[in-house]
């Protein structure tokens, strides 16, 4: 079968193992070759997700993935066949749809594992110094925000954080204060703050007023070395996730360069770590807001809370409000995050549900018309 443009077919040789039907040799076979194809689906899965993440959403994968295993499947060939001890082997070369695992995979938001995060958003904001003054820069912060925005992640704009540099909520969220830095990551609709300080400072080795160094190996040149102490702050929670520190050198012929080179230089080697640290440390122990309308009373509202109880990834609930046939439920997840949850929610049947809106951390819906408890 021809490819698709812009289609993605990867390869994959597998085996299937299946008990032998006594009796019946054509029903052994297709359920080989069945398993098989699944087989082919499960290692394509591993190439995108972590076995943690396999087996933490394993009935959430089962459900919404291996059950199309089927559709995965471009074309195949049979390599071989044989039967011992009562087993029935099959082994195939698939080509499997592998953009279409992929997309499914993303659609449930766990490729967060690896290069996506599920789109979240990220305030920077970064107290930026040159020998103890404020930088005329924010070579930091632009670094910072192209390595996150390679791995997929937005990024509040810079112009709009430049307004708020000086406010009292800036200054207290640089201080240290992560309830505030979750709070301004709230005013401006991000999922995270990274919060940070910087200052590179001119080392006594390079090039003096005179011209002349007390280094010999620096010659002309001007040198800047500093610190760069940067951590990510939950806006959901207020939790600081994650903490960085990267300490370098710059070396130009003017002070002026010397020190961007030196901040760039921080940036640059603290940005894709973090960048590929920020995802699973969002993943992991998250929280999601759940707004769900249409609950009709308090029986309804606690068959609702024992749904979202019962989904993978979850680890306790809080009712935060009930008022107006609206229910407000802050969800602590052990992994997975709001496309996770929302998609568990969406397939169950107890309480019918519809997913009306899904974001990073909160999910809006309202139960179905109809009453099925």
């Amino acid at each position: 079968m021809a490819d698709l443009p812009g289609e993605e077919i990867v390869t994959v040789e597998a085996v299937g193992e299946v008990n032998v039907i006594e009796g019946n040799a054509l029903a052994t076979r297709e359920s080989g070759l069945l398993a098989a194809q699944r087989a082919a689906v499960e290692k394509a899965v591993g190439v995108l997700v972590s076995g943690q993440m396999v087996v933490s959403q394993a009935r959430l994968i089962e459900d919404q993935v291996f059950a199309k295993t089927a559709g995965y499947m471009k074309d195949w060939d049979v390599l071989g066949e044989e039967e011992a001890d009562g087993l029935h082997r099959t082994r195939i070369r698939a080509r499997v749809k592998f953009g279409d695992v992929r997309k499914d995979l993303d659609g449930l938001g766990m490729l967060i594992k690896t290069k996506k995060v599920g789109n979240p958003r990220v305030m920077i904001l970064v107290d930026e110094k040159v020998d103890g003054k404020p930088s005329d820069t924010r070579t930091v912060e632009t670094a910072l925000a192209a390595a996150l925005l390679e791995r997929g992640y937005k990024v509040v704009d810079a112009d709009q954080l430049a307004q708020i540099s000086n406010d009292e909520a800036a200054v207290k969220a640089l201080n240290g204060d992560e309830a505030m830095a979750a709070d301004l990551a709230k005013r401006f609709g991000a999922d995270v703050a990274l919060v940070g300080k910087v200052d590179v400072k001119h080392f006594a080795g390079g090039k003096s007023a005179g011209g002349q160094g007390d280094d010999a190996v620096l010659g002309d040149m001007f040198s800047y070395r500093g610190r760069l102490n940067i951590k990510a702050v939950k806006a959901s929670s207020g939790q600081m996730v994650l903490a960085d520190t990267r300490e370098g050198a710059g070396m130009d012929l003017t002070k002026e360069n010397a020190a961007v080179r030196c901040l760039a230089r921080l940036a640059e080697e603290a940005g894709t770590p973090l960048a590929e640290k920020l995802a699973p440390a969002l993943w992991e122990g998250s929280e999601a807001r759940l707004e769900v309308a249409g609950v009709k009373d308090f029986a309804r509202l606690q068959d609702i809370v024992k749904v979202v109880r019962a989904c993978d990834g979850v680890r306790n609930i809080v009712t935060r409000s009930f008022a107006g046939g609206t229910a407000v439920l802050d969800v602590e997840l052990a992994s997975g995050n709001a496309n996770t949850l929302s998609a568990q929610l969406d397939a169950q049947k107890r309480v019918p549900m519809t997913v009306n809106e899904v974001a990073a951390y909160a999910i809006k819906a309202s139960v179905a018309g109809g009453d099925a408890r």
